[in-house]
């Protein structure tokens, strides 16, 4: 009886033993975990994001997938159907030069490790692009919102002075340094500056590198090589407004000369 208990002492022991072995021998190895040098950048069109990709694996590394994202979107153009699949080693250095596409929704760019078990690791890299006033003008037509500017006395209040013929006054920049102003329907008469509507043709306009003012040029009708530049300071601007400031002289009228604000709404070209 007692050599019987042994035995049996015996084997359940010999089996503890290799159901431990077993187990150890199975344990999973953990997903690999990934880590950015930045997962964050702000910058302007032209200019480079860029950041280093490590990753910490139990199992042997596989693959590097980057997805890359338009605001919540899959951008499908990128790689195969949005993803690219990399086979360098670790760590890895990724850049990314801004352009338009991140002007009105963020980009972002999904990292994710996967080793020979295919378990998966990830991280984002996300970059905004700030509108550059370059942009916005060439993106949209602007059409003339609002003048605010005082006529005889400079304590008197700014007020309104834009005309209904003015209100459908829409400027065009192209990426070229052309522009022009279509005047609308409502033209050649209506008071103001309207009554010599087609006299001044806008053909050219600058923007100082700083993006402080804006130069915009036109010419006699008459006499091409009779050139005015009139200058406009930035006030602000985004994708639907643009606000300028331009010195406006009526002291031959018997006014003051004066800083009037020249506000602009964005619409579709």
């Amino acid at each position: 009886m007692y050599k019987l208990k042994f035995k049996m002492w015996t084997l359940l022991a010999v089996l503890f033993a290799g159901t431990f072995t077993i187990t150890s021998c199975t344990k999973e190895k953990a997903a690999p975990t990934v880590s950015l040098s930045d997962t964050t950048f702000t910058g302007k069109i032209g200019e480079t994001a860029s950041t280093t990709l490590s990753a910490v694996t139990d199992g042997e590394y596989k693959e590097l997938r980057i997805t890359k994202y338009l605001g919540t979107d899959v951008d499908d153009s990128y790689g195969t159907n949005g993803t690219m699949t990399v086979s360098s080693a670790l760590p890895y250095d990724f850049t990314y030069v801004l352009n338009e596409e991140g002007a009105e929704t963020p980009v972002r760019f999904q990292f994710t490790v996967v080793d020979q078990e295919d378990q998966t690791g990830d991280a984002n890299f996300v970059i905004t692009t700030d509108i550059t006033l370059a942009y916005v003008l060439v993106k949209f037509d602007w059409r003339l919102n609002s003048k605010l500017g005082k006529l005889f006395a400079e304590s008197e209040p700014e007020s309104e002075q834009i005309i209904d013929c003015e209100k459908d006054n829409v400027f065009t920049f192209n990426a070229d340094g052309t522009m022009s102003l279509d005047f609308g329907e409502l033209t050649g008469s209506g008071g103001g500056t309207c009554d010599f509507d087609g006299l001044s043709v806008y053909s050219t306009y600058e923007i100082s590198n700083d993006e402080s003012t804006l130069s915009m040029s036109f010419y006699n009708a008459f006499d091409p090589g009779d050139i005015t530049t009139e200058v406009y300071t930035i006030k602000d601007y985004s994708l639907t407004d643009l606000v300028t400031t331009t010195p406006i002289d009526l002291s031959a009228f018997g006014g003051i000369e004066y800083d009037w604000t020249y506000a602009f709404k964005a619409q579709a070209k």
